[in-house]
């Protein structure tokens, strides 16, 4: 993982209902690293999400629907890459601690992003440090 972050391509089960996609099962984990929180994020056209990494937290996220401008900072690196992920990519983005990540929704429709994280949000103590790499 030289950029820091990973893209994890998967692929769909699909038949004649539909597709089936398995986002993250426990031989992916990582050492001790266990998931804490799952949730969805809803932005609308031009809403930016994220502009800050981690210490601690280990995070994957998934578009469900829409496309995402992504940028990824690799504090140890300083490597910085601006990528487009659109839920038909079928990818997963692992971001893991030191990894500064930003998300913007420039579509008319909204973006809806699964974020699955390793370390449950909690306002006394974030993991979160705020660092503007997307505008």
């Amino acid at each position: 993982m030289e950029k820091g972050f990973e893209l994890i391509s998967i692929q769909p089960y699909e038949d004649k209902r539909g597709s089936l996609k398995k986002i993250l099962m426990k031989s992916q984990l990582e050492g001790n690293k266990q998931i804490e929180e799952v949730y969805l994020l809803y932005s609308e056209n031009g809403s930016i999400r994220g502009n800050h990494y981690h210490k601690k937290t280990l995070e994957y996220f998934v578009i469900v629907s829409g496309k995402a401008k992504v940028a990824l900072r690799n504090l140890d690196k300083g490597i910085i890459e601006e990528i487009n992920i659109s839920s038909s990519d079928n990818l997963i983005l692992k971001v893991p601690p030191y990894v500064v990540h930003a998300f913007k929704n420039e579509e008319d429709l909204p973006l809806i992003m699964l974020a699955i994280s390793s370390k449950e949000y909690n306002k006394l103590d974030t993991d979160t440090f705020k660092m503007e790499i997307l505008q």
